[in-house]
């Protein structure tokens, strides 16, 4: 059995690492943004000005949490930003062969992979906060965390391989 860590000898695919990471940072602070923009826009009367958002501080100090169904809008405005900021940087920045991404084909598997990507953010953002009852923003970085792995593997494996232009019988078909 081939050990996880081997993947990291090749340097290329630790500079997409690293470089997928700072993608990921810069794509989760648009994430944030939007988010936050949406939860106060609609529940600004709540909240004690926009850093209310992030901290929970609403007017009167009376306890605000809005509705699951403000809170997941939100989550899917806020992700869906951040995918055309990480698209755009994964074609450009990230990926060594980013340009095989740039295709229609390349892009058409990046949203249908976000989509799903999207969907375990939904779930995971579902759970965490309506099931479970937890903090808005943990339960945001946590679901993030494990969606990045996702983005990642699916990306370097199925949108940025140049093996995929070389190789149709392995070919991810969509």
């Amino acid at each position: 059995m081939k050990n996880i860590f081997d993947v990291f000898k090749n340097k290329q695919t630790t500079l997409e690492l690293l470089k997928s990471i700072a993608v990921g940072l810069l794509s989760n602070a648009v994430d944030f943004l939007f988010t936050a923009v949406f939860l106060y826009a609609y529940g600004h009367e709540h909240y004690a000005g926009f850093g209310g958002v992030f901290t929970g501080t609403t007017i009167g100090g009376a306890e605000y949490s809005p509705t699951v169904s403000v809170y997941i809008t939100a989550t899917v405005i806020g992700f869906i930003s951040a995918v055309l900021v990480n698209y755009l940087l994964s074609s450009v920045f990230v990926f060594k062969y980013g340009n095989i991404g740039k295709s229609k084909r390349g892009f058409i598997k990046f949203v249908v992979f976000s989509l799903i990507g999207l969907g375990l953010t939904s779930l995971g953002s579902w759970i965490g906060y309506d099931l479970i009852g937890g903090n808005i923003w943990i339960v945001k970085l946590i679901v993030q965390f494990i969606v990045f792995i996702y983005n990642f593997v699916t990306r370097r494996l199925f949108i940025y391989n140049v093996k995929l232009i070389r190789d149709d019988e392995n070919t991810i078909n969509l």
